[in-house]
């Protein structure tokens, strides 16, 4: 018998504008590979928290809007607006 958690934790957008491309690449497709779980457990039958399928569409459109923004260069993070005022 396999037990399993899901955890339901709402993504930060502070904390997502500060990773680079490449992690928040790496970090929508986890999103999408779990919703993908989350759907299946669903139509079984066996999925306790159907907020949670919500939360994960929510979460991957945050990181969307996120990859969007920083490849038309809208809303800096904190950091990268610090590398650019020292130029």
């Amino acid at each position: 018998m396999i037990i399993r958690v899901v955890v339901d934790m709402v993504l930060n957008p502070k904390e997502l504008k500060d990773k680079d491309t490449k992690e928040l690449l790496e970090q929508l497709k986890e999103l999408q590979s779990q919703l993908l779980r989350l759907k299946a457990e669903s139509r079984l039958g066996t999925l306790k928290n159907t907020a949670s399928i919500r939360n994960t569409r929510k979460d991957i459109a945050r990181i969307m809007t996120i990859l969007a923004e920083k490849k038309r260069g809208i809303n800096k993070s904190p950091s990268e607006e610090k590398a650019e005022a020292k130029k």
